[in-house]
């Protein structure tokens, strides 16, 4: 395992439950001392060793064996060389999220679409072709979400099958799953977050908090708005750029931590979130495309917890120059749930939300000394290295290109109430009223609507 920060620390005592090893059968390279005691709690050998492009293929030899599975769980290593490497040597591979080396998306230098999780992605694609489908199992974007939600679109599309009257088989190729979407009326696809977990230890000035890891949250605060564009989009958003012709993904020169939508939760109902790149938004959307015939508009839109609100926009203020302090929390925090589940919307039915709702008291119940944010995201890599076990010759895969209902049937037993429940709300509800608003009333779920503050002149 590579990476023992919050979801490491959640990760290591599910692999202990699952999966057996002999003793001293998980080492964990880390490039500092976090997670040093859970580490050794669960069994595993620890080891201080920093992964950079001049020293991973060093490392790994010393500690990586053919047959073995790498669980990449950091950020700053790069995803596609990791791969590659396993794929040379006979070793599985698992990421909940792919990741290049430093210097990436938080570069100025580089032009804005150079800093997108689209060509990020794509590398990814490209050395899987490559490689073809005889090579070891490399799941790769497998966390919660990434992950996990890929199966709740699957499900989600499954129950609006049976209330929509459908009565179509469940699919088992992709071609079947794009075509159910399409003639179930699905328009619109959230993967929509809101984290409500609070400790007793408030955010001060100039101290970045978060529930998961600062690094990764930062970055994606820091690179462009991505999102899927749909065939039902009457219009190309403000600023919106192809990353090339025909891909179905744009971009928006400017950063999701500063881009703002609407989206619905079953506790709270409407909230407005962080547009935020994500790489389930490509893999969902290619993976529900009929060329020249239907493609869902796909986002993710993301509320953190308050004080990671309030550190994004502190961070924002200071011209994105990172706070001085930083703090994941963990045991101080006495409430909350983390909230995650897909929003299908636009069809006959408006809306209907699908996903996990766990609370803090739940998550600490399966693993002490984490929170509900990270014990999701765990769940989604311990369904991922068990599949990989299971299939360990299917080349570089997705979460879409694995059996959902095997995912989640591992994943479940942490991911708290799954929930799944309709509603008439839509995205133009208070809208306009109080200040005119650039707006297309005859068609709700249009991303004209979705995205918060389209202001007229």
């Amino acid at each position: 395992m590579v990476g023992c920060g919050s979801i490491g620390q959640a990760v290591l005592p599910l692999l202990a439950r699952h999966i057996h090893t002999p003793p001293d059968g998980v080492i964990v390279l880390s490039a500092d001392g976090r997670g040093r005691s859970i580490a050794q709690t669960a069994g595993a050998r620890f080891v201080h060793c920093h992964l950079k492009p001049a020293t991973y293929d060093r490392h790994l030899r010393e500690y990586v064996r053919s047959g073995d599975l790498l669980l990449n769980l950091s950020v700053d290593v790069s995803s596609v060389d990791l791969v590659e490497w396993c794929a040379e040597r006979g070793v599985l591979y698992v990421d909940t999220s792919i990741e290049p080396w430093p210097g990436i998306f938080d570069n100025p230098m580089l032009p804005v679409r150079e800093r997108t999780n689209y060509l990020a992605r794509e590398r990814m694609v490209k050395l899987g072709r490559r490689l073809g489908t005889d090579t070891p199992t490399a799941i790769v974007d497998h966390g919660a979400n990434p992950g996990m939600v890929s199966h709740f679109v699957k499900h989600a599309l499954l129950d609006l099958n049976a209330a929509l009257g459908l009565e179509r088989a469940v699919p088992t190729e992709r071609a079947d799953w794009a075509a159910l979407a399409r003639d179930l009326g699905v328009t619109l696809i959230q993967i929509s977050e809101r984290d409500t977990q609070a400790s007793d230890r408030p955010k001060r000035p100039g101290e970045f908090v978060n529930t998961w890891s600062i690094d990764g949250f930062v970055d994606e605060l820091m690179q462009p708005a991505e999102l899927s564009l749909g065939t039902a989009e009457r219009r190309l958003p403000i600023g919106a750029h192809w990353h090339r012709k025909g891909c179905g993904s744009v971009y928006l020169k400017r950063p999701g931590g500063g881009t703002y939508a609407r989206s619905w939760l079953p506790s709270l109902g409407g909230f407005q979130g962080l547009l935020l790149s994500h790489d389930e938004v490509f893999s969902i959307g290619d993976y529900l495309s009929i060329r020249d015939e239907y493609r869902p508009t796909v986002m993710f839109v993301y509320h953190p917890c308050d004080d990671a609100m309030l550190s994004a926009l502190e961070l924002e203020g200071r011209g994105w120059q990172m706070l001085p302090s930083r703090r994941v929390m963990t045991r101080e925090i006495v409430t909350g749930v983390d909230e995650l589940g897909v929003l299908l919307a636009g069809h006959a039915r408006n809306a209907y939300w699908f996903g996990s709702q766990l609370s803090i008291e739940e998550a600490r119940r399966h693993v002490a000394e984490c929170n509900a944010t990270s014990l999701q995201v765990a769940a989604g890599a311990l369904a991922a290295t068990v599949q990989a076990i299971r299939q360990p010759r299917r080349g570089v895969l997705e979460a879409d290109d694995l059996d959902f209902e095997a995912s989640l049937a591992v994943a479940r037993p942490y991911l708290g109430p799954l929930v799944g429940a309709y509603t008439d709300w839509t995205p133009l509800q208070g809208r306009g009223v109080m200040f005119d608003e650039d707006l297309d009333v005859d068609r709700p779920w249009q991303l004209q609507n979705v995205r918060a503050r389209q202001w007229r002149a």
